[in-house]
């Protein structure tokens, strides 16, 4: 009697041990997604989403973001996997209301911008520089 007792409890723990790892990895999972909806441009934000251009030459990806009336102090570049997010406080809060009637009453403080990269950066090999309120941030590969 005593080993169909004990054959029970291998098999319950061994189911609790199956769904324990399995909700580890949706956990895992949940958190991951998380993260990465911390790095998307939020939506109702005091920033706006600035014009940029991407271009490939082979060993590394040239990237021009115009960011107008910022100070370069002001500026952060940073990476989570294959994506960079740039942000950009500007010096004063920019009324974009004189842009369209759409847009009345709103102040802007930052520049906001989340882009996914062909592959993941080392931060190491990273280059940036800013010359008249366009900043170029070189990724190598």
């Amino acid at each position: 009697m005593s080993g169909f007792i004990d054959e029970f409890f291998k098999r319950v723990e061994k189911k609790f041990k199956e769904l324990e790892d399995s909700m580890k990895q949706i956990i895992e999972s949940a958190l991951n997604e998380i993260r990465m909806e911390k790095l998307e441009t939020p939506y109702f934000a005091e920033s706006v989403e600035p014009l940029y251009t991407m271009k490939n030459l082979g060993d590394r990806l040239v990237i021009h973001v115009d960011i107008p009336y910022c100070s370069e102090g002001n500026i952060d570049v940073l990476f989570e996997d294959n994506k960079m997010r740039i942000r950009a406080a500007l010096k004063s809060k920019l009324d974009v209301s004189e842009w369209s009637e759409r847009y009345r009453g709103i102040k802007v403080k930052e520049y906001n911008l989340v882009i996914s990269l062909p592959f993941k950066p080392q931060p190491d090999k990273v280059k940036t520089r800013v010359k008249r309120g366009v900043l170029e941030v070189i990724v190598y590969k």
